[in-house]
């Protein structure tokens, strides 16, 4: 069930790439179309693509946590250009066809980003960790407990069922505290890059020696 939902989420992803791509006119530099005009055929499908892919990226994480660093990567690839595609259209300019052709540029970069993005999402579907493909099939199995529950059976196949349902109940809670756990994660690596930049931009200080400390050094000991 779970994996059948990503599936459908793949699926929508693609959907959006390819809205965005035929909102926007090819020849929108030739035709000379004003950068509010463009923005304005291409607002929807680019507002619904980045809400999307959020939400893809989360399932994303959760399917293959190692890949984390490349799954931030790849999003940030599509989102940063999506992002900088509509600063150009609404940035003052003296040539407004100057920032249309910017912004296409941008827009561009966007889908390459979105294309490799979908492509890992695709391996990632076939090939996710192992320890959260075998929760995904119990969460299935924790799905249809109630049907379970219902079904007359023996009392001693009651019993083991029963234990499965509080196993599977115990590791659905585990996903969910995993889920928290890659978000503290996430949030962390963010914090420590903002750091990293600003370590980067300080300036290198230099401590001269103090003339009264230069002095003190000249003069003989008694």
């Amino acid at each position: 069930m779970a994996r059948k939902s990503f599936g459908q989420q793949i699926g929508e992803f693609e959907n959006a790439l390819e809205q965005v791509t035929s909102a926007i006119p090819r020849d929108a530099v030739v035709e000379q179309i004003p950068p509010k005009e463009l923005w304005s055929k291409a607002e929807a499908s680019v507002t619904h693509l980045k809400s999307l892919a959020e939400s893809f990226k989360a399932y994303l994480l959760i399917l293959k946590p190692e890949k984390a660093l490349t799954i931030e990567q790849l999003f940030e690839a599509m989102i940063q250009p999506l992002n900088a595609f509509e600063e150009a259209l609404f940035q003052k300019s003296t040539d407004p066809m100057a920032n249309t052709k910017a912004a296409l540029e941008q827009l561009r970069k966007a889908m390459v980003g979105g294309y490799d993005f979908l492509i890992l999402a695709k391996e990632i579907r076939k090939a996710p960790s192992p320890a959260i493909k075998e929760i995904l099939k119990l969460k299935e199995v924790y799905g249809a407990k109630e049907y379970i529950s219902s079904v007359p059976v023996p009392e001693t196949l009651q019993i083991k069922l029963t234990s499965l349902i509080r196993r599977v109940e115990a590791l659905s809670t585990s996903l969910t505290n995993l889920e928290k756990t890659l978000n503290i994660v996430k949030r962390n690596l963010h914090d420590l890059q903002e750091e990293s930049l600003k370590f980067r931009s300080a300036p290198v200080q230099t401590y001269a020696q103090k003339p009264h400390e230069t002095e003190k050094k000249r003069q003989p000991s008694s």
